[in-house]
């Protein structure tokens, strides 16, 4: 868990750490505010089954909270590994913050408390990837560390 102060949120406190089950709704909601085709939640059953997944591989959904309200979220996926002498990678997925919270540390403090958790836990690296062309998303990972030197591809399937 990571807390911190920041001029920008007045007297506020933002608190990061992993989210409990009870505040998926939450985090649900914000990926509504990604800018891409929606598509629907999965049911109660289903997302208790992936959260569980997700928590037993190592990984974790991320949230950042004011007032105990989740304003940013980020997920960390663990990959078991044969290189790197055995030692997992990491993924960043599903970054946002919510509009009113932009530009104003959220979601570089998410990424830095995923990338020292990552770390943590062996990793030998941790990656992100983003469909965002817009030079202000590419400029924000480069602020938070990240280096885009490598050509990410990807094959979509259609649920």
């Amino acid at each position: 868990m990571t807390r911190f102060g920041n001029p920008e949120f007045d007297r506020e406190f933002m608190e990061i750490r992993e989210a409990t089950f009870s505040e998926l709704a939450q985090v649900l909601s914000l990926y509504d505010e990604y800018e891409r085709k929606k598509s629907p939640w999965p049911s109660e059953n289903e997302q208790k089954n992936i959260f569980e997944k997700l928590r037993h591989s190592g990984g974790c959904v991320l949230v950042a909270t004011l007032e105990s309200v989740v304003v940013g979220t980020c997920t960390l996926n663990l990959c078991p590994n044969f290189s790197w002498s055995g030692r997992p990678y990491a993924i960043i997925e599903n970054v946002i913050v919510t509009r009113e919270q932009r530009n104003k540390g959220v979601g570089k403090a998410l990424l830095s408390h995923a990338a020292r958790l990552a770390e943590s836990k062996g990793c030998y690296k941790v990656a992100l990837m983003t469909g965002s062309k817009k030079l202000s998303t590419l400029k924000f990972y480069e602020s938070a560390g990240f280096i885009g030197d490598k050509q990410g591809f990807q094959l979509r399937f259609e649920a």
